[in-house]
């Protein structure tokens, strides 16, 4: 029985061996068809995650190349231009610092503050990546729809416009709570980094850093076993700590704690990206 029960094993074992060796040959076959493909694809991406800085909508576009190794793995090289505008109304009222109190030189108490209207400090980050597609139901000559998920690691160059701003003073002799007792005293500092009677940080000119990050998530395609097909994706995007404006850094600060740093800091760029394209595939 024991021979029975290996001889029956060795048959199985062999009858798969084959099995997979026959697939093999079909997925080449399949594979060298339309091996290769060339891919666009353009949509909006989203800031995401906390601290991210005082950015809203961007835009992202990828151009590239896969070659398919089988039914189910891709694999290519892509560039990849992703920007962010700086957006005033991310910054809201955390550029509103208050401290105090103070003491004039006649003796009297008051409070100091500052609001800060910031212009500049747009993002854009060009990367070439390394694509790997996995498509989850192996890609036939008359598939309709297939599912697949992808991974692209990437370096990139970052590219950031340079940041400028005026600073109003104000000054309150009374409650700091009561908007209507505080004063503009007409005084204006200018940030700029090139001219400014105030000491800011360098990191506010126009700046280029080399970093890295990744690309992960699912899609879609219509028609891949094609000469031409389309496909709708989503990914979160990661990029390496880059140089970017963030009041939400500095929200809180009283006035004498607001540094030359301002409004700079340099952290973790976390992203959506939704994306529609075509590929041409021979």
């Amino acid at each position: 029985m024991k021979k029975l029960y290996c001889l029956f094993g060795v048959l199985i074992l062999f009858s798969t061996s084959v099995s997979a060796q026959d697939e093999g040959t079909i997925v080449k076959r399949e594979r060298l068809a339309r091996a290769n493909n060339i891919f666009l694809g353009i949509g909006p991406s989203f800031t995401f995650g906390k601290n991210i800085g005082d950015y809203s909508l961007g835009f992202n576009g990828e151009v590239g190349f896969l070659k398919r190794m089988n039914r189910v793995l891709s694999i290519g090289p892509s560039i990849s231009y992703l920007s962010f505008d700086y957006d005033p109304e991310k910054t809201g009222f955390k550029n509103v610092f208050i401290g105090g109190p103070y003491v004039d030189q006649w003796g009297d108490s008051y409070y100091g503050g500052m609001r800060v209207d910031l212009k500049g400090g747009n993002l854009a980050i060009t990367s070439l990546a390394f694509t790997a597609k996995i498509n989850f139901v192996p890609v036939k000559d008359n598939t309709k729809f297939s599912v697949y998920g992808f991974v692209k690691p990437f370096i990139s160059v970052v590219s950031r416009s340079e940041v400028t701003g005026l600073a109003y003073v104000y000054t309150n002799y009374g409650d700091p709570e009561d908007p209507q007792d505080w004063e503009d005293t007409g005084a204006v500092v200018e940030l700029d980094p090139e001219d400014s009677d105030f000491e800011v940080s360098d990191k506010l000119k126009e700046g280029t850093e080399v970093t890295g990050g990744i690309f992960i998530g699912p899609g879609v395609e219509y028609n891949p076993g094609k000469n031409i097909s389309f496909f709708a994706q989503a990914s979160f995007g990661y990029t390496f700590p880059v140089t970017f404006v963030s009041s939400e850094k500095y929200e809180g600060f009283e006035l004498e704690d607001v540094n030359e740093e301002y409004p700079m800091t340099k952290e973790g760029f976390p992203s959506i990206n939704i994306q529609l394209g075509i590929s041409f595939n021979f």
